[in-house]
């Protein structure tokens, strides 16, 4: 079977080093692709523009180049970016097509796949995908788009009970599966005697809400905090957040750090802090109570 996986924004965790950019939804896709291709499977990648070749390859896998990501007008780009996007998945010859999270590009997605005669498979993200208006969280025509997507796909993939639930009362779905997120269990050594701050990490987007870390540490200046996270959509966001914790002496600001450093932070940290208004199963909770660390939820609470 040839499986293509449709993330866009999967390329700086296929190549690191060249892109600082680590995201949830493109971790778990990596370890999926390296699942199935264990199992005989010949996995690709549809990705976006980042300068590279049309075709490429990392990780041992094959690479299609689409559009690129948060550039220009999407309005005035949607068409060239969708036929870009047709045009790259053609070019992977899939048998099925998997994407996950909701996008701009999900049904167009699910359309392309079936012009070339593929199955697709839509992996559920933030919880918010689980609503057919996407809880007012992405304006029209996209949520018109995606209801088509997931009234057609052949397989909708959850990663908890309660979002397999959600589908099925809001879509009339009775079908979804529940695939849970996947962890590589780290290499747990000793941690440390003294564990010593309270640990957020997260990309610098409005929705992971860095600003509440910053309040709860201005509130307890008697305790160290360290914030560890890379760069959201909005350049002026983040600015605004490193300078806001300047003012903060409690506060070790670390910034992007490549995945497979992470687990030194987990290690010595005593708390785990979510400060997300919405998740769907953040790998960051996986990742710490792998670690033994225990985690505090300032909004998302998945179950099942």
């Amino acid at each position: 079977m040839r499986l293509t996986i449709v993330c866009p924004s999967a390329y700086p965790a296929l190549v690191p080093g060249k892109i600082e950019f680590a995201g949830g939804a493109e971790f778990q896709l990596i370890m999926l692709a390296e699942a199935m291709r264990s199992r005989g499977h010949e996995v690709s990648f549809v990705v976006g523009d980042y300068g590279q070749p049309p075709y490429d390859e990392a990780q041992g896998f094959a690479m299609y180049r689409s559009f690129q990501l948060f550039e220009g007008n999407r309005k005035l780009r949607f068409v060239p970016d969708m036929l870009k996007l047709r045009a790259a998945l053609r070019a992977s010859r899939p048998d099925v097509v998997n994407q996950r999270s909701t996008a701009f590009y999900t049904g167009q997605v699910c359309h392309f796949a079936h012009e070339v005669g593929a199955a697709f498979v839509f992996s559920l993200g933030i919880d918010y995908n689980c609503y057919p208006d996407l809880q007012g969280r992405a304006s029209w025509p996209i949520p018109t788009f995606y209801r088509w997507g997931m009234r057609h796909a052949e397989l909708i993939l959850a990663q908890t009970l309660q979002q397999a639930e959600l589908v099925e009362r809001n879509f009339h779905r009775t079908d979804v599966q529940v695939l849970p997120n996947l962890l590589e269990i780290p290499d747990i050594r000793e941690a440390e005697e003294d564990r010593g701050y309270v640990l957020w990490v997260g990309s610098l987007a409005r929705r992971k809400r860095p600003e509440l870390c910053l309040e709860v540490a201005r509130l307890c200046p008697d305790t160290e905090f360290r914030v560890v996270g890379g760069a959201g959509e909005d350049p002026g966001y983040d600015l605004e957040m490193k300078e806001r914790a300047r003012d903060i002496p409690n506060i070790e600001w670390v910034g992007f750090v490549p995945p497979p450093e992470m687990d030194d932070h987990y290690r010595g940290a005593a708390v785990y802090l979510n400060t997300s208004e919405l998740e769907g199963l953040p790998n960051a909770f996986l990742q710490s109570w792998a670690h033994g660390v225990p985690t505090v939820s300032a909004g998302s609470t998945p179950t099942g």
